[in-house]
């Protein structure tokens, strides 16, 4: 799936932001914002969000998940979801290189660089809810002018 020198295998570009070698430590806010939330909530919310989850994290040491948004997606203080918590910009959260998707430390549950979950979708999943389908774009009406003669 990751090519090395050009990013994923399917042509999507990997975040720049992503660490290349070594795990580091990342601020909230700058490319992301993230959601902590308990490994049994988590896996729970990840099944329902299916391919609507953007990138996630995972914690094994401290048996927690972090999905991650974008910046600026949800007001600070207005994420009220039990059992997790929108964590505030600037704080730092531990990143991995994408080579990075089993062991005990942080991995990846979901490699970031194909989007993002929405937040209204990850509020519904902790709360047991199927997301809502996506509103369906507006189509740009045709209109046709007889031609002239």
């Amino acid at each position: 799936m990751f090519d090395d020198e050009w990013g994923w295998a399917d042509g999507t570009p990997q975040p720049a932001w992503v660490p290349r070698v070594q795990t580091l430590g990342l601020p909230c806010g700058q490319h992301f914002d993230a959601v902590r939330v308990g490994v049994d909530s988590a896996v729970s919310a990840h099944e329902i969000l299916g391919p609507r989850s953007g990138p996630v994290l995972a914690n094994s040491d401290t048996r927690t998940w972090f999905f991650l948004l974008e910046p600026g997606a949800v007001v600070p203080g207005s994420w009220e979801v039990r059992g997790s918590r929108l964590l505030r910009p600037g704080t730092i959260i531990s990143v991995p290189p994408v080579f990075i998707t089993t062991g005990r430390d942080v991995r990846w549950v979901i490699l970031p660089g194909r989007g993002t979950t929405r937040p209204d979708d990850l509020r519904a999943a902790l709360d047991g809810r199927t997301p809502p389908p996506p509103a369906a774009r507006r189509r740009a009406r045709r209109t046709t002018t007889p031609p002239v003669r």
